[in-house]
């Protein structure tokens, strides 16, 4: 299992495969029709599909074989941040987050923030490569850019935690985690949060959490929250 392909067009038991991905399975790796491949829907879902047709914008498998809820977690890791000003940064972020494991990712526009705006569907794509990579099956949801008030009375998300800078804060989120609960984590900018905007965070229950003495960029932060929550749900 060394190669996975990803494709949301499932019909039965056919698979139609994504232009990109029928170019890197037909003409970079050199399959043929009857070779056998594994693909994933984004969805849980894992299959082992057989090569119909070799057409760069018709590409068909047919499903041999499939494994539901492949790699499904027991927990559930919803990470918001204040994206940092480069736009490399922000995809990094999302690549190593899907390989640690993530099921929810949320931009948040606050006070301090460096970004406003955010490349969806480019990070989107570096999500399902980063996916593909370290063989998973499901695809986290990302949300479009969202005031920080909006965020905060949406958010569903059973155990709260806010993350920033203040030396008193000794509530490690390693020790304060539930373990096999529903996590949401908020990451703020370089620059933090403002009091009021911690205070209202507060106000929806969201607790104040340190990710330990090291002070942290906003994209390492997140990957630190994302490992932590991960690491306490290992069993």
């Amino acid at each position: 299992m060394n190669q996975l392909f990803y494709s949301h067009k499932i019909y039965d038991d056919k698979i139609l495969l994504p232009k990109d991905e029928a170019h890197h399975c037909l003409r970079v790796l050199r399959k043929q029709s009857g070779d056998t491949i594994r693909v994933v829907d984004g969805k849980g879902n894992y299959y082992k599909a057989l090569i119909k047709t070799e057409d760069l914008h018709d590409c068909q498998l047919k499903i041999i074989d499939c494994r539901r809820k492949f790699g499904y977690k027991n927990h559930y890791i919803h990470i918001a941040m204040a994206p940092p000003k480069n736009h490399s940064r922000v995809e990094w972020f999302i690549e190593k987050a899907v390989e640690i494991g993530i099921q929810e990712i949320s931009f948040i526009l606050t006070e301090n923030s460096e970004r406003r705006n955010i490349k969806i569907r480019r990070i989107q794509k570096r999500a399902v490569s980063s996916m593909k990579q370290s063989l998973k099956a499901y695809l986290p949801a990302i949300n479009e850019m969202v005031s920080m008030i909006d965020f905060l009375t949406n958010c569903t998300n059973k155990e709260r935690y806010i993350g920033h800078l203040d030396s008193t804060n000794k509530n490690l989120l390693f020790h304060k985690a539930i373990p096999k609960s529903n996590y949401c984590v908020l990451i703020g900018p370089e620059g933090g949060y403002s009091s009021d905007e911690i205070k209202e965070a507060q106000k929806y229950e969201f607790q104040s959490i340190s990710l330990g003495d090291s002070r942290l960029r906003t994209e390492t932060a997140g990957i630190a929250a994302c490992h932590i929550l991960n690491i306490i749900n290992e069993e």
